[in-house]
């Protein structure tokens, strides 16, 4: 026999390689749960939630229905604890006070950086959000809101109005069928494009820039999160994409430049138009990379939050027949020109609108990493160790029955009415803290926080609100809608990074003119 054969057949059979393997995934299990329940837990430490799997903990469970999850854990374990998610230990706390905690943490303490950048600068590209110093970070935020100011916002509403009518006319007449969410992604794709990136990206919207639009979104999905730079296609066509963006906004800003074309009213112009502190000019790859951070910022979140508002419409008709009803009340008929000041005198339609984002935040959760050897959480004297995630969860506190009543059910009228008991109560005074980019508008005490808290809270609240409110006001005087017969409002899907209706989620619409 030669030194090769003997080798060979040396070597394992095939069923015995598979019992091997066997055998250490078994005593792998057998060490993960005897770990849990042998060694005993450190009581400084919040409770950590029992899991079966190695490595993965509680993804799976968490993945499902992750607002489910929390809640179960919420009535075992209290208001903070810990589970493990693909090798990370994620500490949550909920309730207002774990809204406070999170949101005001310290920059040396826990930082949101170091918990997301990863993933988004090989969206948005170097040195913006994340991927800058926070100091310069805080300077780009404030840039983004200056560009959303009312004198814009004013000349925003007309461009939506016609948007909508415009995206709407190649439907079917007299009735016919549309799926949510797909068809207000891509009305707020040109929204969104026509009043913030600029009327040359608004125009491009049928042709190559879609197609980056598209790329770029596959990679910002929660394998992202997880694993933010695998060999796969998807992620080299995002790669391409960001430096394809790139150089399409820096040729448009030459653009501009060269020609003296500087009286446009969208966000592009407000960031070519403004300096650094140190009075240096904003790069345009600096540009660029915020004007794709606000697309996708603004742009997943209002198109979840206008498909599940209609959603939620089409199974109540006295809602819709309400809102008509205010429109010819407060603004004398159905055929009054919609405008940025008369949109505030609807406030049903306001409602309806932080009611949707109530029971359907399309982000029900913000982290932070513990970048400190530990921090303390003063109201339960629990300390959480470096590497840790915190995690604060407000689309469970929104649907707690401590502050809404009947908190899972949909119901616009109890922001007028005012009788929840989150209006009486009492607010942290951490509202008018201004951290670079004006003050942020709310306490992070509140049970109610769609749009985030403190340092990093959503500056695009108020472009989001009017975006939404102008397209429901348009959409209802155009359609009547309904469920699918025997349908009614889908679940949601939590596969994605924002939460968007279970598909299929089709609306039936019929012409009123």
């Amino acid at each position: 026999m030669s030194l090769i054969s003997y080798l060979v057949a040396s070597l394992p059979s095939a069923s015995t390689l598979l019992l091997y393997g066997a055998l250490v995934i078994a005593v792998a299990f057998a060490i993960h749960i005897l770990s849990q329940l042998i060694v005993p837990s450190n009581p400084k430490q919040p409770p950590t939630v029992f899991s079966w799997i190695p490595f993965m903990g509680n993804a799976i469970e968490f993945g499902i229905n992750p607002i489910a999850f929390l809640e179960k854990c919420q009535e075992k374990y209290g208001e903070v604890f810990t589970f493990y998610m693909v090798g990370r230990r994620v500490t949550v706390c909920l309730g207002p006070d774990g809204n406070q905690f999170v949101f005001n943490s310290k920059q040396n303490l826990s930082s949101a950086a170091e918990a997301y950048n990863d993933m988004t600068k090989y969206v948005f590209g170097p040195e913006v959000v994340y991927d800058a110093p926070h100091s310069v970070f805080m300077e780009q935020k404030r840039f983004i809101k200056a560009g959303l100011n009312s004198d814009c916002f004013r000349q925003h509403v007309p461009m939506i109005v016609q948007e909508v009518q415009d995206f709407f006319k190649k439907f079917d007449k007299p009735s016919g069928f549309m799926e949510a969410y797909e068809t207000f992604g891509k009305l707020i794709i040109c929204t969104a494009s026509r009043c913030l990136m600029g009327k040359e990206i608004r125009a491009n919207l049928d042709g190559d820039v879609a197609k980056l639009y598209y790329d770029l979104d596959q990679g910002f999905q929660p394998i992202n999160f997880m694993f933010p730079n695998l060999p796969l296609p998807s992620y080299k066509r995002r790669d391409i994409a960001c430096k394809k963006m790139a150089a399409l906004y820096s040729s448009i800003i030459q653009r501009r430049k060269n020609e003296g074309d500087n009286s446009n009213a969208d966000l592009l112009q407000a960031l070519m138009d403004a300096t650094y502190k140190d009075g240096t000019s904003i790069p345009d790859h600096h540009i660029a990379g915020m004007m794709i951070a606000v697309l996708f910022g603004g742009q997943h979140t209002s198109a979840t939050t206008s498909a599940w508002t209609m959603l939620e419409l089409a199974a109540r008709p006295d809602l819709i027949k309400a809102l008509r009803e205010e429109q010819i009340e407060k603004l004398g008929s159905l055929k009054t020109e919609l405008t940025f000041e008369n949109l505030k005198d609807l406030p049903l339609l306001e409602s309806v609108v932080r009611e949707t984002l109530r029971l359907h935040p399309p982000i029900f959760q913000m982290m932070r990493k513990v970048v400190a050897d530990k921090i303390l959480y003063e109201k339960t004297g629990h300390e959480i160790p470096k590497g840790n995630y915190i995690c604060a969860a407000p689309g469970v506190t929104q649907i707690d029955g401590r502050f809404f009543n009947e908190p899972k059910s949909y119901n616009p009228y109890r922001w007028l009415e005012k009788t929840d008991p989150i209006h009486s109560i009492e607010q942290g005074d951490d509202a008018n803290i201004d951290y670079g980019f004006g003050a942020v508008g709310i306490s992070s005490k509140s049970p109610f926080l769609p749009f985030g808290a403190g340092r990093h809270r959503c500056i695009g609240e108020q472009f989001g609100y009017l975006q939404i409110k102008t397209i429901i006001a348009t959409f209802i005087r155009m359609f009547d809608i309904e469920l699918e017969a025997g349908q009614s409002v889908p679940k949601p899907d939590y596969t994605s990074m924002v939460v968007v209706p279970e598909h299929p989620a089709k609306l039936h619409y019929t012409w009123r003119e």
